[in-house]
């Protein structure tokens, strides 16, 4: 093979002649089949889309049976919740279920970079099928606690575990699907938070009615139950789930072929084993991924509302332990729906995303301005307020399709994609902060004030990100993109004129004169 051959077969990974018979030859060139296409995709879907939504579903049900347990015993038995002195009648504080809360996002928050270098280095699929495995092993480990200080370390280190599944599979998204194809399939799989919120108000109502005079407390049972699942799913994943196209077990040497060609308009390659200084770099110099990051961040700070604190604001509103179960679930098919829908515009209107997050904060704010101002004696208010905050998942999902569109060079879309979780911890951390059970009466006017200015600020970076990308679109087409000489004192390059260089050479976005932004 010739140089930039060897170059681009190796960028590939680790698929040996599979990425060299691709690189070189007819088959390289071949035309794409339209049908051929349709049926290899859905092919794709059928394996991916199960593995990668329920997966992040269970990631999702730990942190609901967290909220779920308040409700049967948990604050009591680990010292979450302390009476504030002098109150009459008492006030019980539950700052210290609020740092429990936290704990997670700390521990995923410090692996956040260190997993991301892991799952550029080692086989992908197979990692996050140990760290899935681990995960569910911690969550059964709950049970065992019996401390303040127990529960927050068991929360920290569940979140280092789980620090691996959403960057992982941002780059799984990225690796198997075109560019109009990830809003809609991540989409897919973030929905799950919705879909498993319903499933886990289901769940969790059961084992709560069922085991209300069982030897356990009924909080432990929903622990057992959630983590022995894990555990076995994760198991399932380390052998389903392909480290990448070319080594995909499911596919013919043919559809490996044609899933990596597929791909190449995208111009941000498969994936490369190799850790790159320079892509770090050009990352921490890179704007637009601190944008990614703020808006991560200003996102989830609604999550305080929503599910650290969701059970606990409903109850407020008037509902027994059991119906406050019940009544969370309706929230799940908000996040669902709002996701799908938000998906399938994007799949068909171009360049939409940085529109649509603008118009999808807009929901989440007027439910705050409902809970807030509404008048708690009519429960429908503050209660279909609660509902419409749960659409808070549609400008995510969003965000995280924004920054696999936009960021090129494997070790810098690691690094981005951590960008984005790390704001996502930084969110969560803040967020339970922001709900003080002390305001009960007020309806707790921190959190919403929070969640409003949170939402504004997102709207404004997105418009600013939209005015970016086209702005450097426009300036690259007035370009030659011709590149005949290097400028630092390597000397003269060979011209990057082979489509399949820049695709496949692991190059940046901002190293690559063909790659357009999409906004």
């Amino acid at each position: 093979m010739s140089e930039g051959e060897t170059r681009s077969a190796d960028l590939l990974g680790t698929g040996g002649d599979v990425a060299a018979d691709f690189i070189s030859g007819d088959v390289a060139q071949a035309a794409v089949d339209a049908t051929a296409e349709r049926r290899l995709l859905w092919k794709i879907d059928l394996l991916l889309m199960p593995l990668l939504t329920i997966s992040f579903g269970l990631q999702y049900y730990d942190k609901a049976i967290f909220s779920s347990a308040t409700l049967f015993g948990i604050l009591s038995d680990m010292d979450l919740s302390v009476t504030v002195p002098n109150t009459n009648p008492p006030v019980v504080s539950l700052a210290r279920y609020s740092t429990a809360t936290a704990a997670f996002y700390w521990g995923y928050l410090v692996a956040a970079y260190p997993m991301a270098y892991v799952l550029q280095r080692f086989p992908l699929g197979r990692t996050l099928g140990v760290m899935v495995i681990l995960w569910g092993v911690v969550v059964m480990l709950t049970v065992v606690v019996t401390s303040y200080q127990g529960i927050v370390a068991q929360r920290f280190f569940l979140g280092v575990v789980e620090s691996s599944v959403s960057p992982g599979f941002i780059l799984v998204s990225s690796m198997w699907y075109k560019r109009d194809e990830q809003p809609t399939r991540i989409g897919i799989w973030y929905s799950a938070t919705g879909l498993f919120s319903i499933f886990s108000g289901v769940v969790n109502y059961g084992i709560g009615k069922g085991s209300q005079n069982a030897s356990l407390a009924t909080w432990k049972y929903m622990y057992i139950f959630g983590g022995s699942w894990t555990i076995a799913w994760g198991i399932l994943l380390f052998f389903a789930l392909p480290n990448n196209p070319i080594e995909s077990w499911f596919l013919t040497l043919d559809e490996r072929k044609h899933a990596v060609r597929r791909l190449q308009d995208n111009m941000t390659g498969v994936e490369s084993k190799v850790f790159k200084r320079n892509q770090l770099f050009e990352a921490l110099t890179d704007l637009k991924i601190y944008i990614f990051f703020l808006m991560g961040a200003a996102l989830y700070v609604t999550n305080g509302g929503v599910t650290a604190f969701g059970a606990q604001i409903v109850k407020s509103f008037g509902y027994s332990s059991l119906q406050t179960i019940l009544m969370l679930t309706p929230g799940g098919a908000v996040t669902a729906v709002s996701i799908y829908i938000t998906g399938w515009i994007t799949g068909r209107w171009k360049n939409s995303r940085t529109l649509l997050i603008p118009i999808t904060c807009m929901p989440v704010l007027v439910g705050a301005v409902m809970i807030w101002k509404g008048n708690w004696a009519h429960r429908a208010i503050p209660l279909a307020g609660y509902y419409l905050l749960a659409a808070f998942g549609a400008p995510y999902v969003l965000l995280l399709s924004l920054s696999t569109a936009n960021v090129a060079g494997h070790t810098k879309k690691a690094f981005s994609a951590a960008a984005i979780f790390v704001g996502y911890n930084v969110g969560n951390i803040i967020a339970p902060y922001t709900v003080d059970t002390t305001t009960r009466a007020q309806h707790y006017p921190g959190a919403w004030i929070a969640v409003i200015v949170c939402m504004v600020f997102t709207t404004i970076c997105s418009l600013l990100l939209r005015f970016m990308f086209i702005r450097e679109n426009h300036r690259r087409g007035h370009l030659d993109t011709d590149v005949t000489e290097d400028t630092d004192d390597k000397g003269p390059q060979p011209p990057l004129k082979d489509a399949r260089i820049l695709a496949w050479g692991d190059l940046t976005d901002k190293e690559n004169p063909e790659f357009r932004y999409a906004y």
